[in-house]
């Protein structure tokens, strides 16, 4: 059985990020190759500009950015090249799970836009197995290059780093994930903010506090919002 996959923003997110965008505001999409935002003004990411989009592009066209806008440099070297509050909005999507430190990259973020929009994938998503490609993925939850689970407590994005042993535990049940897996909107998270991002990595020593925090967002987890398969 070939098991749903969902490597897209929802439709519904990325259309109230685009809604808070006005005609003349300045955009920044930060991590945008693999699927760059067409109406970002500019787009940073340590890959070129000729590779761009291998993944697709998200939202109405045409490309507003140009080889001129964009620049290249690891977001994890701060400062970046620009001023404090030169755009009017941010959009990051699918990037700071990625990346080695996703705390500094909020700061920015918050520093060079007024405002914007993060997504990520939801902790859910990466407790759970068979959701990334290749021949192992039944094997091991999440995605395999993802650092990162985010949290979001409080209006607060809280990075819990990948451990090795998180593939020894079920927290997502097969019965449970074919169950609501197939509602794209349990996949990401979606965070819109104005002038600051609140994100942190908790204090974590091992497995005796990562495991109680997990088990404590599957215990809360509200899925009446999401529709479950026939």
């Amino acid at each position: 059985m070939e098991l749903p996959r969902f490597p897209n923003p929802h439709p519904d997110n990325l259309a109230a990020a685009l809604a808070r965008i006005e005609p003349d505001d300045l955009v920044v999409d930060i991590g945008g190759w693999w699927k760059p935002l067409n109406r970002a003004d500019h787009i940073v990411d340590l890959l070129p500009y000729k590779t761009r989009a291998g993944g697709g592009r998200l939202g109405p066209g045409p490309e507003r950015y140009t080889p001129n806008t964009w620049h290249r440099f690891d977001i994890c070297e701060t400062p970046w090249p620009f001023a404090d509050g030169i755009f009017d909005f941010a959009y990051c999507g699918q990037t700071l799970e990625d990346i080695r430190d996703p705390i500094v990259v909020c700061k920015e973020l918050g520093r060079v836009a007024r405002c914007g929009y993060v997504e990520v994938p939801s902790a859910w998503i990466e407790c759970t197995y068979d959701v990334d490609v290749g021949p192992l993925t039944h094997r091991y939850p999440g995605y395999e290059k993802h650092r990162w689970i985010v949290l979001r407590e409080d209006g607060e994005l809280l990075f819990i780093p990948k451990q090795v042993w998180l593939c020894l535990i079920e927290f997502v049940p097969r019965d449970v994930s074919l169950r609501w897996r197939t509602d794209q909107r349990v996949w990401t998270v979606g965070v819109h903010w104005e002038n600051t991002i609140r994100a942190r990595e908790p204090a974590f020593s091992g497995q005796e506090e990562i495991i109680p925090m997990l088990r404590g967002y599957f215990d809360r987890f509200d899925d009446s919002p999401y529709r479950p398969s026939a």
